[in-house]
C-alpha cells in the first residue's frame, strides 16, 4: 500500500486545549507540513475495555474484545511514526491512555514455537519512530511515565527517540502557549518523524 506517511498521536489528556493537547496538535501540524497525514486519537473519547490477560495466542486477530481499540490497532499498524502524550498522574500516564497501552499487549503476543518453547512474536515490523510528550508541575518528575511509554513504544514496534516535556509552575490549562519555542520544537519533531526513513526491522526470532 502506498500513500503519504502517517503519524499517529495517542493523546492521554482529558482536556481539549490542554498543554499536552496543544503540543500533540503541533506535532501533527508539523507532520502534515512535511507531506504526511496525522491521526490525533484522544484516548478519553474511546470506549475501551480493560485488558483481561487472556493468555497466549487467544485469537487470530488482535484482541478477543471488539471496541474502539479496533481502529487504534489499524492506525498503529499503518503508522510511520507514533507520538504518545499524557499529563503525569501519580508518576504515571493517565488512566485512559493506560487502558489503550495495556490493550496493545496483543501486538507482540506470546507464541509457541514448533519445539514447544515460547517466544514473543511481533505482529508487524519494528520500523516506527516514537516520541513522548508530557506536561507536569516543575516539582514533579516525569521519568517514571517516560519509562513506561518507552516500553510501550518498543512493544508496538517503535523506537523512542526523544521526550518533549513542559514543566511549569502555573495551574492553567494550555499555558504552553507562553512557550512558543516549545511548540515550534513539537512542530519540528512532527516534520522530522515524517521526513526520516523507516527504521530497519531486525530479523524475526526463529
Amino acid at each position: 500500500m502506498t500513500g503519504p506517511r502517517a503519524l499517529v498521536a495517542l493523546n492521554g489528556s482529558p482536556l481539549a486545549g490542554s498543554s499536552v493537547d496543544l503540543l500533540l496538535g503541533a506535532v501533527c501540524a508539523g507532520a502534515e507540513e512535511a507531506g504526511g497525514v496525522s491521526q490525533h486519537i484522544r484516548c478519553g473519547e474511546l470506549h475501551v475495555r480493560p485488558c483481561q490477560a487472556c493468555g497466549p495466542e487467544p485469537t487470530d486477530g488482535y484482541c478477543i474484545f471488539h471496541d474502539d481499540m479496533d481502529r487504534v490497532y489499524a492506525a498503529l499498524e499503518s503508522a510511520h511514526a507514533i507520538v504518545v502524550g499524557s499529563p503525569i498522574y501519580f508518576d504515571a500516564v493517565s488512566g485512559p491512555l493506560k487502558l489503550v497501552m495495556d490493550r496493545c499487549n496483543c501486538v507482540t503476543p506470546l507464541a509457541r514455537l514448533p519445539g514447544g518453547e515460547w517466544t514473543f512474536r511481533p505482529r508487524w515490523a519494528r520500523t516506527r519512530r516514537g516520541v513522548f510528550v508530557t506536561a507536569c508541575s516543575a516539582r514533579h518528575p516525569y521519568e517514571h511515565a517516560e519509562r513506561s511509554v518507552r516500553g510501550f513504544l518498543k512493544w508496538i514496534g517503535a523506537r523512542w527517540e526523544e521526550t518533549i516535556a513542559f514543566q511549569h509552575e502555573d495551574n492553567e490549562p494550555g499555558s504552553v502557549v507562553a512557550r512558543p519555542e516549545l511548540l515550534e520544537r513539537a512542530r519540528a519533531v512532527g516534520r522530522r518523524l515524517i521526513e526520516n526513513p523507516a527504521l530497519v526491522s531486525p530479523p524475526p526470532a526463529s
